[in-house]
This record gives structure tokens, C-alpha cells and sequence, in this order.
């Protein structure tokens, strides 16, 4: 994330929460935030708080959704903070959130990651079973909660495109300024669409990045789901292509994750096609992610794994 100085978040931190909430009550902690985000923990009258930093364009319109998502889905089942503010300050942007029990996922040990494990799957079908009828759209969708695509095919259709705007605003240079490559980036494409004629055009949500650093745990229950920022409308299967996604990954998410998944969801028509659709623009937009952030390393990775993709799945 573009740099924030590091000599004023403290203070910067102390004055957002005496503006909102209250004086903070002892030091300030800083928390492993995500990719874009400087984030820290505190306390204010015996309650805890979570704050983050963020001087990206997108922040305004992340922490919005995130705002939305708490009003709009929470519930006993999907727990998310509630968002105490948001605004804009010193160039950047700002939310505070209270803080829920326990830590990330990562963070917790392996026995305590399986042991919540059955309520993560529920977590999961939760999130496709939330209640979107007071929005319209498909694909990404702002702070309104309001979709940008009038389909879900359409969403997919556009993975192409050279958007003027948004986190990869006129990206198609990059086939020219680094080391994306059109004739993958086309095959792939182009394999995607003809399996996206199996996927139906169904609109539920789809929280789009349930990695462990994105779930909380206290190591007995899952207490929060956090960074709705990539979340879209659409066939909630995508979730679950996502979880496969990781577990393809080795380290990155459970041992045996694409058969606990399958014994889950595996059940719901067309899942190989769908999986193997939604797989494919995943591997799109990661390879997209690691040119544009010049990660070779895992941009050879997506590569590879996109072309055993193709291979697996030619009989789809």
C-alpha cells in the first residue's frame, strides 16, 4: 500500500477514537493487517476497537461495503463488526470497527483452525443463503450494495475488458509493460466463457476472499468475517471455487480442502462445470494481480496451475 507515516498513525489513531468514541484507554497494538491496510487494536472505556488506515483510491468504497455488509447480512450465523465510522483524512481513508474476540484464523493453531471448521462450511452456505432483495445487480458492487452488471453471465464476460476505472483502471497495458501474457490470458478466457453456458444465472452473495486472514476465530467458534471489499452478486458456488482456489495452494488453506468441499457442496447441479468456470476467473484476475504487483514467482505459479486447469478440465 502506498506509505503512510509511520511517526503519525499512533496519534492519527488517539484522535479518530476521542472524535467518535472516546479516549483510548491504554496503548495502541498494531494487528497483521491485509494487503492494503495498516490496522491496530485499542481499547476505549473497556471496549475494544480496531482501526484502519488506508491512503489507497479504492479504501472509500471498500469500508463502505464493509459498513453494508453489517447492516444488510449479519447475523448469529455470519458474524460480522459492526463498523463504527468511516471518512476520509490526511489523503487517506479511515474505519473503526469494533473488535471481536480472538484472531485470525492463520493465527490460531491447527487443531483450533479444524476445530471451527464444520462452522466455517455453515458460514459459507450462509453467506449464499443471505437475503439480496434489497439490491439489484450482479458482479461487484459498491457502497450502495448495488451490482454493476445486469447478469451474472455478463459479470464473467467481462473479465476482458479494459475498465476505465477501479483498482485495474486501463489495465491492458500490462501486456505490454510486464510480463502478462494475452495468449494465456485469451486461452483462458476463452475456455471460461464456453464453461460459463453451464452456470446459472443466479444471484446470491459471495464474499470472494475467505482466506484465514479474513475470518476470526477464538478457537472454539468462528467469531467474525471481515474485508467484504471484493465481495459480488452472483452463483454462490463461486465462494467455494475460491476455497479451492487456496486449497490447490499448499499451506494455504485445509489438507484434503477439495474433497471437503466436494462432500459439502458437491451435490449442486453442474458443480464440476460451475467449479471449473469460476476456477478459471480466478486464475484470471490473480494472474492480472501478480503482473500488476511484479510477483513472478506466484504469477508462474497461476500460470501453471491455470494450464493443468485447462488440461483437467477439457472434458467438461
Amino acid at each position: 500500500m502506498p506509505a503512510i507515516d509511520r511517526d503519525r498513525e499512533h496519534t492519527t489513531v488517539r484522535r479518530l477514537l476521542r472524535e467518535h468514541v472516546g479516549d483510548v484507554d491504554g496503548g495502541i497494538v498494531q494487528l497483521a493487517g491485509g494487503y492494503f491496510s495498516h490496522t491496530f487494536a485499542c481499547a476505549v472505556d473497556g471496549s475494544e476497537y480496531v482501526v484502519r488506515l488506508n491512503s489507497d483510491d479504492h479504501a472509500c468504497e471498500s469500508f463502505n461495503k464493509d459498513d453494508y455488509a453489517w447492516k444488510r447480512f449479519a447475523s448469529p450465523i455470519l458474524p460480522i463488526p459492526r463498523l463504527v465510522a468511516t471518512g476520509e483524512i490526511d489523503g487517506g481513508w479511515y474505519a473503526i470497527s469494533e473488535r471481536v474476540a480472538g484472531r485470525t484464523l492463520r493465527e490460531n493453531s491447527p487443531p483450533e483452525q479444524w476445530k471451527v471448521l464444520p462452522e466455517l462450511l455453515d458460514i459459507v452456505e450462509a453467506i449464499g443463503q443471505s437475503n439480496v432483495s434489497s439490491s439489484q445487480g450482479y458482479g461487484d458492487w459498491d457502497g450502495d450494495g448495488h451490482g454493476r452488471f445486469s447478469s451474472w453471465h455478463a459479470f464473467l464476460a467481462s473479465t476482458a475488458a479494459n475498465h476505465p476505472d477501479g483498482y485495474y483502471a486501463n489495465w491492458h497495458h500490462l501486456f505490454d509493460d510486464s510480463f502478462l501474457e494475452r495468449d494465456l490470458f485469451d486461452l483462458v478466457t476463452r475456455r471460461m466463457l464456453e464453461l460459463a453456458d453451464g452456470c446459472p444465472n443466479e444471484r446470491s452473495l459471495i464474499h470472494n476472499d475467505l482466506h484465514f486472514d479474513n475470518i476470526l476465530s477464538d478457537g472454539e467458534r468462528i467469531t467474525g468475517i471481515v474485508d467484504w471489499a471484493n465481495a459480488l452478486y452472483g452463483d454462490s458456488l463461486y465462494d467455494v471455487a475460491w476455497l479451492i482456489w487456496q486449497a490447490d495452494h499448499p499451506g494455504w488453506w485445509y489438507d484434503d480442502g477439495v474433497e471437503i468441499l466436494h462432500r459439502r457442496f458437491g451435490a449442486a447441479p453442474d458443480y464440476d462445470v460451475r467449479i471449473a468456470c469460476y476456477k478459471c476467473h480466478i486464475g484470471l484476475d490473480h494472474l492480472r494481480f501478480y503482473a500488476r504487483t511484479d510477483n513472478r514467482d506466484w504469477y508462474d505459479f497461476c500460470r501453471d496451475w491455470l494450464l493443468k486447469l485447462l488440461q483437467a478440465t477439457s472434458h467438461l
